[in-house]
């Protein structure tokens, strides 16, 4: 069987990646620019895609930060978030940061540049060609150094950044929902991927109904099917009182006044055989209180205190395929998780080695969600 999918593109891309050039960065406004870089004419470019909502982007927006002042001429650090800029500016008086920030608000410079996990780093030179990408934290002083020597033409950041004219909606300051569930169709916001906040007392969801629905079900998006008059994109509330276990989709389904019945498909996905598994415990990672429990980049997957579903559904959206096992899963503690998937060779290998999962993408079975209306 072929497999060729799961690492050839990343093959391609460190071929040609110094030729790809994809012009001038469109953003819908400039938030702050840089108090740290010296010059607006700059040789190089790093664009850090970052979310208020994303644990990990903060220390990788303290150690971009902190190579800013480094290297503080031919070299600008721009944030861009491709958030509500109300919330990003409130945000920004709780962490101040003194890197240029700016807002991508309907997601164009995400969807051109494939962003699908946070934090994200591109560096590109004054063409607009990209010179290296991954997580900002891999990216080092050394490769700098290297592309500054290699790299002469500047561009003012003005001419890089064209900010583009876009109605923004108007958010509600500290809103809290009045009911166990609350959901709205969002009319001027777009999400490339489905953003989720942890509040106190109820969860927030924002982005289609499809990224919402599989989150819940920790299954791929392709696993669903959805009634035609669902699409767009929506804010969802749900409280977390009904739910204690993070599983929200009986609340949702209801409130939506959706039937669910499932029936199965054969197709490829990457199969999990686990009846030899042994899980890490939660100290093998500690991140702390109040930071994400993921951390997502272009080589593997860290976890810190997750179920073994939860990862199941992370690895389904960077494979871009559903993941199914062998053996039903009855485990629902939480534990620690270091995965690599970019090359397929060693994540069979990484998976075998640290857990005992025998890991094999092929043509198999899986289960298919049908969400119909209820009859009236």
């Amino acid at each position: 069987m072929k497999i060729d999918y799961l690492f050839k593109p990343f093959l391609l891309a460190f071929v040609f990646l110094p030729f790809f050039c994809f012009g001038q960065i469109n953003v819908s406004e400039r938030v702050q620019l840089s108090k740290s870089a010296k010059s607006s004419e700059n040789t190089l470019y790093f664009i850090d895609f970052w979310a208020t909502w994303c644990g990990p982007c903060v220390y990788a927006k303290e150690y971009l930060g902190v190579l800013q002042k480094q290297y503080p001429n031919d070299f600008y650090v721009v944030s861009i978030s491709q958030e509500n800029p109300e919330l990003v500016r409130k945000y920004l008086k709780k962490r101040p940061t003194d890197l240029a920030v700016f807002v991508d608000y309907e997601g164009e410079t995400f969807k051109t540049h494939n962003i699908k996990l946070l934090p994200h780093g591109i560096l590109m030179n004054a063409d607009g060609g990209v010179l290296w990408e991954g997580s900002p934290t891999d990216f080092k002083a050394s490769d700098l150094t290297r592309f500054l020597r290699s790299n002469t033409k500047k561009k003012h950041v003005d001419k890089f950044f064209k900010e583009k004219d876009i109605k923004v909606e108007k958010v509600d300051a500290e809103y809290q929902p009045n009911a166990d569930f609350e959901i709205k169709r969002l009319k001027n916001e777009s999400f490339y991927f489905l953003q989720i906040q942890e509040h106190e007392e109820y969860v927030e969801f924002k982005g289609s109904i499809r990224a919402i629905i599989a989150y819940n079900l920790k299954v791929h998006e392709s696993q669903l099917k959805l009634p035609d008059d669902l699409g767009g994109q929506f804010q969802v509330y749900v409280s977390k009182s009904n739910s204690p276990y993070g599983n929200h989709i009986t609340e949702i389904i209801d409130a939506l006044d959706l039937e669910i019945s499932y029936s199965e498909v054969k197709g490829e996905a990457m199969v999990f055989d686990i009846e030899a598994i042994r899980f890490w415990d939660v100290n093998q990672i500690d991140w702390g209180r109040d930071t994400a429990k993921y951390l997502i980049d272009e080589h593997q997957i860290q976890a810190d205190n997750v179920t073994f579903k939860e990862v199941l559904y992370q690895l389904s959206q960077v494979l871009e395929m559903p993941v199914v096992t062998v053996q039903d899963i009855t485990d629902t503690a939480e534990h620690d998780w270091s995965i690599h998937y970019k090359f397929y060779d060693l994540m069979q290998s990484d998976l075998l080695d640290n857990y005992g999962i025998k890991a094999e993408a092929k043509t198999t079975s899986y289960k298919l969600y049908t969400l119909t209306k209820k009859a009236p």
